[in-house]
């Protein structure tokens, strides 16, 4: 049985599996979904380079056998380029040369198949730690509002009242945060936040709007025909 006190902080994040085995990484990410954000599931590391282009990505659960490419020169590539993202191999394959060239690679994780979800799903846990670790706990945002990532909690920065905001608004909030360097499209935003229910073509607009007031005008900016990125002071442990 799952701990689902454990599980409860994935909700935030996002996972992306690579596996060329279809039923298995079926099976894996209808699991993941009840727990995190976002779960996208790929037969091959051409299409994992293709959802990375257009999606933040927190974790990358990968095989290490697929066409074309194996895991090791996958996630080199993604260390290259983004090496913020937390790794875990997840395979059969248990072979000394692989498992040294894992070394250099900074895996959170080389975990052998079959797993237990118990394992896995400890091991995601200590991947966000990680991630958590990473980044400072509280954020400034321009303007004079702070925002407690952890415990989720928007407040003024002189006088620490709490602001209240909407589980939408407090959404979109994490993921502006989370990718704060980063411009997040319109389409980016609405399918995270609107996954499972249909979008007005002006709802992002309004949600922004919305925030904005909340957290002050300057904290969000919009770039024209682009999209809508977070302002940050700075971060205070």
């Amino acid at each position: 049985m799952l701990d689902l006190g454990v599980m409860s902080c994935c909700n935030r994040y996002t996972i992306l599996c690579v596996d060329d085995e279809k039923e298995f990484l079926d099976y894996l990410s209808s699991i993941l979904k009840r727990y995190f954000l976002k779960v996208y599931a790929v037969l091959s590391a051409k299409e994992a380079y293709e959802i990375i282009e257009e999606h933040p990505i927190d974790i990358i659960i990968t095989d290490l056998y697929m066409p074309k490419t194996n895991g090791i020169n996958f996630i080199k590539k993604i260390r290259s380029e983004r090496s913020a993202i937390s790794a875990i191999f997840l395979t059969a394959c248990f072979e000394k040369d692989f498992l040294h060239a894992a070394v250099p690679l900074g895996l959170d994780a080389y975990l052998r198949k079959p797993v237990s979800l118990e394992k896995l799903f400890f091991t995601l846990q200590h991947s966000i730690e990680l991630i958590e670790n990473r980044s400072s706990k509280t954020y400034v945002l321009k303007g004079g509002v702070s925002f407690d990532l952890i415990d989720e909690v928007v407040y003024a920065t002189s006088s620490r009242k709490i602001i209240d905001v909407t589980q939408k608004e407090l959404a979109l909030l994490c993921l502006l945060i989370k990718n704060e360097n980063n411009i997040l499209s319109k389409s980016v935003i609405e399918s995270y936040l609107w996954e499972f229910e249909p979008a007005a073509e002006s709802s992002v607009k309004t949600l922004i709007k919305k925030l904005r007031h909340k957290i002050g005008e300057s904290a969000i900016v919009t770039h024209s025909n682009i999209g809508y990125s977070i302002v940050l002071e700075e971060k205070a442990l």
